[in-house]
C-alpha cells in the first residue's frame, strides 16, 4: 500500500499580492519579479488571482520545465527554480496583470497523485 504521511500540501500556499504597475511605481512594460521560498523536491504551482475572479493556475513546475495551462503564457511569463525557491517574472507588466499571485507546493517524495 502506499502510505501518504500528513497532508498533501505540506507548508502552505504562499500569497504574493502584487500591485498593478502604476500602483507600486512600476513602469507599464517592465518586468515584475516574485519569489516563492521551496525546497528543491517540491512541485511547484502559480496561481493568479484577479479581483473578483477565482485563482486560476498559470503553471507547474516538476523538474526544470515549466507546464503552462494556456499555452499563450509562455511568453508573458517566465519561471525559475532554485534549490531553495521558486521565481516568477512577468514580463511586460500592463494593468491587466494586477492581482494576487500564489504558489502552491507540496513535497511530492513518494506520492501519487
Amino acid at each position: 500500500g502506499l502510505n501518504i504521511l500528513g497532508p498533501l500540501y505540506s507548508g502552505d500556499a504562499q500569497a504574493v499580492p502584487v500591485q498593478s504597475p502604476a500602483e507600486c511605481g512600476l513602469l507599464e512594460g517592465s518586468s515584475v519579479t516574485m519569489t516563492c521560498q521551496l525546497s528543491s523536491e517540491n512541485v511547484v504551482h502559480w496561481y493568479r488571482q484577479l479581483p473578483g475572479e477565482p485563482p486560476k493556475r498559470i503553471l507547474y513546475m516538476s523538474g526544470s520545465a515549466p507546464t503552462f495551462d494556456d499555452n499563450n503564457d509562455r511568453v508573458k511569463f517566465q519561471v525559475q527554480k532554485n534549490p531553495s525557491n521558486s521565481v516568477l517574472t512577468i514580463r511586460k507588466a500592463t494593468r491587466r496583470d494586477t492581482g494576487t499571485y500564489y504558489c502552491a507546493y507540496w513535497n511530492d517524495k513518494g506520492s501519487q497523485h
